[in-house]
């Protein structure tokens, strides 16, 4: 399979610099009669990233998310592991959703964003705040969907991109896709790589052994039985290789290999009042570390997880719906540190949704966990949705959420501990939601209450354990805009996020470590005619390093912009060719203690549609 796929012919995309409306879309409440029921909350806002955006931004989910959401990053040097703070939370409480199932890893509990490839979605959807009931374990913090779209009566289309940058970053991806009234399927390729020999900005030293390439297939396919049923086909292989950058010049190198597939059967059936969805899906994830990049010794780790999930909605009236589910879970893994363990997961959900009026809706859904190995949470969410006028929307939502232990918390030999609760979180937030012509605003405060939180500390003896052992409250605000104006044939276009995040061990009353009071982000956009050009704005507040919150240990704040510029040729305007520049203003940062990001630097792209 790995010579199959580095076989294979395109060209990539890494960016496209045309000002598109709706860029960031925040979703307003719907009626239930004007849709088909989906699994998703009413009373919870969610970010939209489209295709545009996917194109504008670099090809991992990091610098996706790190320009266009509230969520902070801290990031092992370009490429390296990356580790997300959503809303004060830890890494662990970040679910990751492909296509509805949740790939955080089982042995680490969460996802590195360096290994996921933007280019093999069709669409990414954040959303801040608890989710257990919903997308069960890790969502604490947030939910990230990363989505595949089906379309049907396109025929034949191809998209063909080609970028290359500075310290030979090369991009290349290649879809093909082809549809009619009844069928639907596509194909896409992505392989990316660096030297990644960056130069530290202020220093004689270089980024040494930071070198990587990775390979992602995506294919997605649909066949519609009848006007009811539909069978949707979805499979990812990712398949990653990367030295890791070193810490300090003497440092010894080190390397990291990971293989992941994922294989996704659904049929849905959407017929008079019932709609429902049967997945049936497997994944593997397979890693293998090398702590002397010159010796062939590895420790390694590899899990198989099977998941069933079935979802029925019955639409009692027009203003009222019900909605089951079953999930079931196995996981099979084992390690250089983990002997076989297979573990089996279940739960059972029921849920309400009303629409009381045109201008009121409320939702209540519960879930009962089921499990063999630690405590069955009961889990809950419940909110409201108000549609005051058409310009203002309010909706207040509060929940409890969950995260089990992983596998290296659990069976880890010698120090892991059977006996671990999950984590539990009781959340509540308001928000308000301006809209005029299509421009939006988006003000939401929140609270957050994490109990039995799961920390790795060391014993009488000096050896580190798993304890359930913190209590952590999380609190503060988040605003989100999109304003856009046209004049004449000049086009323009600004999205921006605010954060303002207090995250407090209660024990001693100490921010979490990298976990940034504000961040702020923004992008103005311009086009006229074949031209187009954007600018991207990031400001990140300083962390603490060391959970005493030491001063002398405060990593600084950092600003840091891109500047990109596109033109469009083609009768249809279907071929681009443009370029960006990264840390525009040639910034000195990091957003990890001792591991330097890149000084200014540049990349060019290609872009061919037909």
């Amino acid at each position: 399979m790995k010579y199959f796929i580095l076989t294979l012919l395109g060209i990539l995309c890494f960016l496209q610099g045309a000002a598109q409306n709706d860029t960031i879309n925040v979703l307003g409440e719907v009626l239930l009669q004007d849709i088909r029921l989906k699994d998703s909350s009413y009373t919870r806002n969610y970010t939209v990233l489209n295709d545009s955006v996917l194109k504008r931004n670099q090809a991992s989910l990091t610098n996706l998310l790190n320009f266009n959401s509230n969520v902070y990053f801290k990031e092992n040097g370009a490429g390296m592991v990356s580790s997300p703070s959503f809303r004060g939370t830890t890494a662990s409480q970040t679910a990751v959703l492909w296509n509805g199932i949740n790939i955080n890893s089982q042995t680490t509990g969460q996802t590195d964003f360096n290994t996921i490839n933007t280019r093999g979605f069709d669409q990414i959807v954040v959303k801040p705040g608890g989710s257990g009931v919903e997308d069960g374990s890790n969502a604490i913090g947030g939910s990230i969907y990363l989505e595949n779209i089906l379309e049907y009566h396109k025929g034949f289309r191809n998209s063909v991109f080609l970028n290359y940058g500075s310290f030979n970053t090369y991009g290349v991806n290649y879809k093909t896709a082809y549809s009619e009234k009844n069928t639907s399927f596509s194909l896409g390729y992505s392989r990316n790589g660096s030297d990644n020999d960056y130069p530290y900005l202020g220093t004689e030293r270089k980024n040494k052994n930071g070198n990587y390439h990775n390979t992602n297939i995506a294919l997605s396919g649909g066949i519609k039985l009848s006007r009811f049923d539909e069978i949707r086909l979805f499979s990812n292989i990712y398949d990653g290789k990367r030295n890791f950058s070193l810490p300090t010049p003497n440092a010894l190198a080190t390397k990291y290999y990971d293989f992941n597939t994922r294989s996704l059967l659904e049929w849905g059936r959407n017929y008079k009042r019932i709609s429902s969805s049967a997945k049936l899906a497997y994944i593997t994830e397979d890693y293998e570390y090398y702590p002397n990049v010159n010796n062939d010794f590895f420790t390694y780790g590899n899990v198989e997880s099977l998941f069933v999930k079935y979802n029925l909605n019955y639409r009692l009236t027009k203003k009222i719906a019900l909605q089951g589910k079953l999930n079931y879970t196995r996981n099979d893994g084992e390690g250089s540190d983990i002997s076989q363990e297979i573990r089996n997961l279940g739960s059972v959900i029921l849920g309400i949704k009303h629409q009381i009026s045109d201008k009121v809706l409320y939702e209540v859904s519960l879930r009962q966990e089921l499990n063999e190995d630690y405590e069955n949470p009961f889990l809950y969410s419940a909110g409201i949705g108000t549609q005051f006028t058409d310009f203002y929307h309010l909706k207040i939502n509060t929940s409890k959420s969950f995260r089990i232990p992983t596998y290296n918390d659990l069976y880890w030999q010698g120090v892991g501990n059977t006996e671990l609760s999950p984590e539990l979180s009781y959340q509540g937030e308001i928000s308000n939601l301006f809209k005029f012509w299509k421009n939006t605003f988006q003000f939401t405060v929140y609270y957050n209450s994490v109990e039995n939180l799961l920390s790795w500390v060391p014993d009488v003896s000096g050896v580190w354990r798993p304890q359930n052992t913190e209590r952590v409250e999380i609190y503060g605000l988040e605003t989100m805009f999109h304003f856009q104006e046209e004049i004449g044939a000049h086009k323009f276009a600004l999205d921006g996020t605010y954060a303002y995040t207090v995250s407090e061990n209660q024990a001693t009353q100490n921010q979490l470590i990298y976990v940034p009071y504000h961040k702020l982000t923004a992008s103005l956009s311009y086009a006229i005619k074949n031209f187009s050009a954007y600018y991207q704005y990031l400001n990140n507040g300083e962390v603490y390093t060391t959970t005493d919150n030491a001063p002398e240990h405060i990593l600084d704040n950092y600003m840091v912009a891109n500047l990109g510029m596109e033109y469009a040729l083609g009768k249809n305007k279907n071929y681009e060719v443009g370029v960006q520049l990264l840390n525009l203003w040639g910034a000195s940062y990091a957003s990890v203690l001792n591991r330097p990001m890149p000084g200014r630097n540049f990349n060019a792209y290609l872009n061919l549609n037909f």
